[in-house]
């Protein structure tokens, strides 16, 4: 594995872990309430019952996972193409999460902000997976394919 491989692998891990414990503190204030984190209701999507909800972020986990093991192995092909779209597609996703933030700090303005904000902040940990995969693809085609040095696809 190279060195480019192993530094976005790493980088990935941590936002996969950071996500993971997303996922362990919302089952915990479903089966285990604590008065240390947000109510269960601020965890919820709104849009998706809970168990569906939960097996979606399970599906998602599986998924980094999978992207972190192929890049663990060397066998992730570097694109600048999947590194256009990955970053065009994180960076909306990371600019509604923003227009999300702000709607619901100027709307709420009755709680905590950090703990009431505490669930969308692991959307950014989301979109901060998807942008650090393209931008792995981004840089790491040029790599691959010294001439396409300076081109955009």
């Amino acid at each position: 594995m190279s060195s480019l491989h192993h530094r976005y692998a790493v980088v990935l891990t941590v936002l996969l872990l950071l996500f993971c414990l997303r996922v362990i503190a919302q089952m915990l204030q479903a089966w285990f309430p604590t008065p240390l984190l947000p109510p269960f209701e601020a965890w919820e999507s709104g849009a998706v019952p809970y168990p569906l909800l939960l097996v979606s972020q399970v599906v998602i986990i599986a998924v980094c996972a999978r992207v972190i093991l192929r890049m663990h192995r060397g066998v992730t092909v570097p694109s600048r193409k999947t590194g256009n779209v990955l970053l065009v597609i994180g960076w909306i996703y990371w600019g509604f999460m923003c227009v999300r933030l702000i709607v619901g700090l100027t709307v709420a303005t009755d709680h905590f902000w950090f703990s009431a904000r505490l669930p969308t902040a692991f959307h950014f940990v989301l979109a901060g997976f998807v942008l650090a995969y393209g931008w792995f693809h981004y840089v790491a085609s040029d790599a691959v394919n010294p001439q396409s040095l300076g081109k955009m696809v």
